[in-house]
């Protein structure tokens, strides 16, 4: 039976002002007291509300029924959040944990990748780890071709755990070189469906607007008390707390080292990496305020374990700046000219961590 009040509000449009007064309602995120008072981070602000808003529409309206999935990207090129890796190609995946699905694809060329399932919690901002599974764990056909079934009950061959609360998968596919890359082809099917079409409702489009228009505040507010926390150790890289990391739908197998710089155009934050443990990978990103990462289609703001340059020791040397430092030091991040934001450093696989990411700050007229 259709819910009358639904598809009353479909018919007067008062799911359409129900859902742009929520979205007014975000957009105060931007002018609270603690966000940088000036023009180009205000405009950053309100473009991550947009992007984010974006994203949420995919996954609350456009992707949102777990018996006809596909994978979505939530975070991407344009569209980014929470420290997003310029390493990773990510995907996500609406599901129900009281279905079963089939996932295939073919292997690629990137060096790890990994399936996690997430479930639901009675706090909205909070994601549950219900199982994973990573290349390194999987088995290939010689042409590189796998499948994997997802299901709350052990499967042989490929198997990813869910519960009957998981209702997320996210995908990360990490770069050694992002250019020169190839990702692996990912698909999925439900393969116990019981909805005969896919048709839109007016439940499924209220649900969906109100979803989209939820998502973009709750991640605005995470991002603003995640900023607050990180200015308490401005320009420095300590280990951070990889239970609310893995909350936020962080993974499992990655150490993270989340912060925030700040920096004139004549300082540097100099990164000496000479206890970098091993690992499948490792690698340090900058972003804006609003922990979108900078645009890595055209410049360098990340260096990893494959394409830093080591110093004869094997450490690394890094330089956060908004100049070129200059030859003898080619591991340079690029600020862009942002005068603050977030950064990230992690190390992927490893077994032992250092406590830090060492930093200090220095005047670029220092770096010789």
């Amino acid at each position: 039976m259709v819910d009358s009040t639904a598809a009353d509000k479909a018919m007067t449009g008062q799911v359409w002002n129900d859902f742009c007064d929520a979205l007014k309602e975000a957009g105060k995120l931007v002018l609270r007291p603690e966000v940088p008072a000036d023009p180009f981070n205000r405009a950053l602000g309100f473009r991550c509300l947009a992007e984010l808003l974006r994203g949420g529409l995919e996954s609350a309206l456009d992707y949102a029924n777990p018996q006809y999935p596909d994978f979505f990207r939530l975070a991407d090129e344009t569209k980014k959040l929470l420290n997003d890796n310029p390493d990773n190609y990510y995907q996500n995946c609406v599901i129900d944990g009281r279905f079963e699905y089939r996932i295939t694809g073919t292997r690629g060329t990137v060096d790890w990748f990994s399936i996690g399932s997430k479930g639901s919690s009675t706090d909205v901002a909070v994601m549950v780890d219900t199982g994973y599974i990573d290349s390194n764990q999987m088995t290939f056909a010689p042409d590189g071709s796998f499948e994997i079934i997802a299901s709350t009950e052990k499967k042989a061959g490929n198997w990813l755990p869910l519960a009957p609360t998981s209702r997320s998968l996210i995908v990360r596919q990490t770069f050694g070189d992002r250019k020169a890359e190839k990702i692996a082809d990912i698909r999925i099917e439900c393969l116990n469906p019981t909805d005969p079409n896919n048709n839109l409702t007016p439940e499924a489009l209220e649900r969906g607007l109100m979803g989209a228009a939820g998502f973009v505040k709750n991640i605005g507010h995470m991002t603003l008390a995640w900023q607050e926390l990180y200015r308490q150790h401005i320009n420095q890289l300590p280990s951070d707390d990889q239970e609310r990391c893995q909350r936020a739908g962080g993974d499992a197998n990655i150490h993270y080292y989340q912060s925030y710089w700040q920096l004139a155009d004549d300082e540097a934050m100099f990164v000496h990496l000479d206890d970098i443990p091993e690992c499948q990978t490792w690698n340090l990103q900058l972003s804006n305020y609003w922990m979108q990462s900078l645009d890595y289609r055209y410049f360098k703001v990340c260096v990893n374990k494959h394409t830093a340059h080591y110093e004869p020791d094997g450490s690394v040397k890094i330089v956060i700046a908004a100049r070129d430092p200059g030859p003898n030091y080619p591991n340079w991040l690029n600020t862009l000219h942002h005068g603050e934001g977030g950064m990230l450093g992690r190390y992927v696989g490893a077994k032992v961590f250092p406590k830090e990411m060492k930093s200090k700050v220095v005047k670029l007229s220092e770096l010789k």
